[in-house]
């Protein structure tokens, strides 16, 4: 046991260095069993619900394969041009559920589209989230005639913030309650209640 002690005493400095060695050794052999990382898209910056996406919001990163789901987008490129549902934060990782392409409206039903309901009152607006359904009403500023509903159970995409013309809230509707809304819009300022009905 003497001797021992003694080499190691007599030694410790050439032991230190090699096992040190040995351990850089068996860190580079662990990083090269891990698996490359999959590069994803993610937002670049906050991005409030409503964004219509440029390059500029968009930037790739690399994470673990593990930690990616298959509904991930890889490629910034198709992303360009989708609306942004619910809000994203900065780095956070962008799928299919938070993005909406106004070309492709299948998932909510046949013959329906994107139309904006610049809502007066931001604060009828404050809870509401993508995916909450909402009856659109119009209402005369000047108050000479009753208040009518012009859309029943409007699903809503997004909500974009507020801005000196009230908060221009997206919805999907039917072709003929978009023209009724757009014809409403001319005189009349809009107004929203939430419904519990199903979803389109």
């Amino acid at each position: 046991m003497e001797r021992v002690q003694r080499f190691v005493f007599e030694h410790r400095r050439s032991l230190a260095a090699l096992f040190a060695g040995l351990a850089v050794l068996l860190g580079l052999g662990s990083l090269r069993e891990s698996p490359a990382g999959t590069e994803v898209v993610v937002a670049a910056r906050d991005l409030p619900s409503g964004t219509v996406l440029t390059a500029a919001d968009l930037r790739t990163a690399s994470l673990p394969p593990a930690a990616v789901p298959a509904e991930a987008s890889t490629d910034a490129r198709r992303l360009v041009g989708r609306l942004v549902g619910a809000p994203v934060r900065e780095r956070e990782m962008l799928t299919d559920w938070r993005l909406l392409d106004p070309r492709d409206l299948d998932a909510y039903g046949e013959g329906l589209v994107l139309a904006t309901v610049r809502v007066a009152a931001p604060d009828e607006v404050a809870m509401l989230r993508a995916g909450d359904v909402v009856d659109v009403v119009a209402v005369d500023p000047q108050g000479e005639d009753d208040a009518v509903v012009v859309a029943r159970a409007a699903s809503v995409v997004a909500v974009p913030p507020a801005t000196d013309h009230g908060v221009p809230l997206q919805v999907v509707v039917g072709q003929d309650e978009a023209l009724a809304l757009a014809t409403a819009g001319v005189t009349s300022r809009f107004s929203v209640l939430t419904t519990p009905s199903t979803p389109r």
